[in-house]
C-alpha cells in the first residue's frame, strides 16, 4: 500500500483555501503549529544523557498545503530549541519530489550531535534514482538519513543509540540489520517514521528499545473524541497520538507537522516536540 492521493485537481482546488481565517477552523487550525514540551524518565539512561534534549519533527509534507514560509518558520522554531539532537521522522514532502525541495529550501540544520531522518510512505514515490537524490541532500543538509541502520553518540564512554528501520508501507524494514551495531549497555531510542512497525520489531526479536518516537499517523488529523476519522495506520487507533505503554515498550506519537490528503485538521493540532530524557 502506497502514499494516498487525490486527484491533482482536488488537490488544487484545496491548496487555495485560506489558512489564516479563524472561520474556516478545520483549515486554519492545520496551519496553527504548537511546540510540546516532553520528559522521559528511566532508570536505564546513561548518567551521561541525563537532561538530553532531542528537537524531534515528523510528517512535514512539504508542497501543495505547506509551502516555503512554514518550512522555514519550522526549520528556525527548531533551531532555536537548544537541544542537542535533531530527529525528523519522515514524510518530507508530499511526494519524493517534494521532499528533494523542501530540503533545497531550508538552510543546514546545526546540532551539537547532529540531525538523521527516517524516511516514510511519501518520500519513495518516484524512482530509486530520485530517493537517492533526496538522501544525498537531506546529507548536504546535516541529515543523516537512517534505513535500517543505527547511529550512536558516545559521552564519557556511555552510549546512546537511533536506530531506525526502512518504511513499512513503502520499503522493506530489516530489523535484525538496524540492531547490527547496538551493544548490550546501549540506551535505544527507536524512531521509525510509522508505528505499525512496532508489532514486526517485537515479533522479530532483534532488538528492544527503551524508548520510541514515530509519527506517519497525524494524530488522525481528524480526531473527534480519541478516535480518528480516517486511520493511516493498520491498527487504526492503537497508535493514534501522543504516549503508549505497550508489553514493556514506551512509545511517542507525534502528530507532525503538516497535512495529507486534505488540509484539515480537529481534534490533532499540528505539533513539534522537545523531547528530554531525564534518568529516573
Amino acid at each position: 500500500m502506497g502514499a494516498k492521493r487525490l486527484p491533482r485537481w482536488i488537490t488544487r482546488m484545496f491548496a487555495w483555501v485560506p489558512t489564516n481565517c479563524p472561520l474556516l477552523f478545520p483549515f486554519y487550525l492545520s496551519a496553527q503549529l504548537s511546540m510540546t514540551e516532553e520528559v522521559y524518565l528511566s532508570p536505564h539512561l546513561p548518567p551521561a544523557f541525563d537532561d538530553y534534549r532531542i528537537a524531534y519533527a515528523s510528517d512535514i509534507h512539504f508542497g501543495p498545503y505547506l509551502g516555503a514560509e512554514r518550512a522555514l518558520d519550522l526549520h528556525e522554531r527548531l533551531s532555536q530549541l537548544q537541544a542537542d539532537l535533531l530527529i525528523l521522522g519522515g514524510d518530507y514532502g508530499a511526494t519524493t519530489e517534494d521532499g528533494l525541495a523542501l530540503f533545497d529550501l531550508l538552510p543546514p540544520f546545526d546540532f551539537p550531535d547532529g540531525a538523521v531522518g527516517a524516511l516514510g510512505n511519501h518520500d519513495l514515490t518516484a524512482t530509486q534514482a530520485d530517493i537517492q537524490a533526496l538522501l544525498q541532500k537531506m546529507q548536504q543538509k546535516g541529515v543523516q538519513p537512517l534505513i535500517n541502520d543505527s547511529i550512536s553518540i558516545v559521552r564519557d564512554g556511555q552510549r546512546l543509540s537511533i536506530v531506525s528501520v526502512d518504511d513499512i508501507r513503502m520499503g522493506q524494514p530489516d530489523y535484525t540489520a538496524a540492531a547490527r551495531k547496538l551493544q548490550p549497555q546501549d540506551f535505544v531510542l527507536f524512531a521509525p517514521h510509522s508505528p505499525d512497525v512496532i508489532p514486526d520489531l517485537r515479533a522479530s526479536g532483534a532488538f528492544t528499545p527503551h524508548l520510541t518516537v514515530c509519527g506517519h499517523t497525524h494524530g488522525g488529523q481528524v480526531a473527534i473524541f480519541g478516535h480518528s476519522i480516517h486511520s493511516s495506520s493498520k491498527y487504526r487507533d492503537r497508535y493514534l497520538s501522543g504516549w503508549k505503554h505497550e508489553q514493556g515498550m514506551d512509545i511517542f506519537i507525534s502528530n507532525g507537522v503538516g497535512t495529507s490528503l486534505m488540509p484539515v485538521r480537529l481534534g490533532a493540532p499540528a505539533q513539534f516536540h522537545l523531547i528530554t530524557l531525564r534518568r529516573g
